[in-house]
């Protein structure tokens, strides 16, 4: 399953590039209420981190699936002090459908299914 995930990526950073404005554009449609978070983030850089984190997350699963869920877990910590704890999945899955929706005709069910279970080990990955 790690190489249907590590495949989209390819993809996706081949033919898209860095997935960061398509993600926050679904964030806030989401839930407008995001971009209110992020009012002293003026350089981009909170928001790049958390996409570069997200991301960094998903290629130590590939390798490494315990090794990713301390890495969410670690995350979950530091989101408390802004109360992000009910919706903080919300961005690996928004990140997985920026993901399919740059793949394209190449996502297939397999690919679902490898990204699904990675996000189901990332929500059960709690302190």
């Amino acid at each position: 399953m790690s190489a249907l995930i590590e495949q989209t990526l390819t993809h996706y950073a081949a033919h898209h590039g860095d997935p960061y404005d398509a993600a926050f554009a679904k964030l806030y449609a989401a839930d407008p209420n995001y971009q209110a978070l992020f009012v002293l983030d003026t350089d981009e850089g909170l928001r790049r981190n958390m996409m570069r984190t997200t991301l960094e997350m998903v290629a130590t699963y590939i390798d490494d699936p315990y090794a990713a869920s301390n890495l969410v877990i670690g995350a979950r910590l530091v989101h408390l002090t802004y109360e992000i704890t009910d919706d903080f999945d919300l961005f690996f899955q928004i990140t997985r459908d920026v993901i399919a929706e740059g793949c394209g005709k190449i996502w297939s069910d397999a690919h679902a299914e490898a990204w699904d279970t990675m996000l189901a080990d990332f929500e059960k990955a709690r302190v």
